[in-house]
């Protein structure tokens, strides 16, 4: 039987280990580089919603000087500016249930409107992992999950289904909650510094700093629990766009 010779032996082992050793190579710098990772966009929910002013007045003044009775009857008393100002009692996510109220409203003789508001959208494109995916994205829909929670708790208090201090027990733990997607969002991008990151940041500490309010009940003179809970949810909501 005829052998290889020795050289030829050699050559074909030596030529094995240079392939392995550069398609280790190769996989190495795609692993690292994220060569052939695709680029995801991760966005916010696109949202309206519908804010029912129970008075309006091409005067501030007009709006605060009646504020604090209505406050006192669980409205939420949100001053908010569009063509005019509006005296907010509550915000709505189902137009049906905007129109509700204000049909009951005007049949006791108020002047009840509603106004639709589209929240801006926001996203951020990069190679995420599943993980961090996941995180960005309740960061991004955090104030329309706190809206929710908020929500509830005040019908369900409104209606009598729960008592205050059931109600104090619940918004606690949306507070909770909050600070969990918070700090987990802080956590996975505590070294980045984009500027998209930084509009994040800035939005969880005004968040933070409106929900604080609620938990430590910071009631304005004749306010309701009720009313402080709505005028929650509506600054979280409405704030930004109000200042532009």
């Amino acid at each position: 039987m005829k052998k290889f010779p020795y050289f030829t032996t050699f050559a074909v082992t030596l030529s094995v280990l240079l392939c392995v050793s550069i398609g280790y190579f190769i996989s190495t710098c795609i692993v690292s580089t994220n060569l052939f990772q695709l680029t995801k966009k991760v966005e916010s929910a696109q949202t309206s919603y519908y804010a029912l002013s129970i008075f309006s007045s091409d005067s501030e003044e007009d709006l605060n000087a009646v504020k604090s009775e209505f406050q006192n009857k669980n409205c939420a008393g949100y001053i908010f500016k569009s063509d005019k100002f509006y005296l907010v009692a509550s915000v709505y996510k189902n137009i049906n249930d905007a129109e509700l109220v204000k049909n009951n409203l005007n049949v006791n003789g108020y002047n009840a409107e509603i106004i639709k508001v589209n929240m801006p959208s926001f996203y951020l494109e990069g190679n995420f992992s599943s993980q961090e995916e996941e995180i960005l994205r309740l960061a991004l829909n955090c104030k329309d999950k706190i809206f929710e929670n908020l929500y509830d708790i005040s019908i369900s208090l409104d209606t009598q289904i729960i008592s205050e201090t059931e109600a104090k027990l619940k918004v606690n733990e949306t507070y909770s909650s909050f600070e969990t997607t918070k700090n987990n969002f802080e956590t996975i991008f505590k070294s980045s510094h984009l500027n998209d990151i930084e509009k994040l940041r800035d939005e969880f500490e005004r968040v933070e700093e409106i929900l604080e309010n609620l938990t430590k009940e910071n009631l304005e003179e004749n306010q309701t629990y009720s009313s402080l809970i709505k005028i929650t949810y509506c600054k979280i909501l409405l704030d930004e766009i109000n200042e532009n």
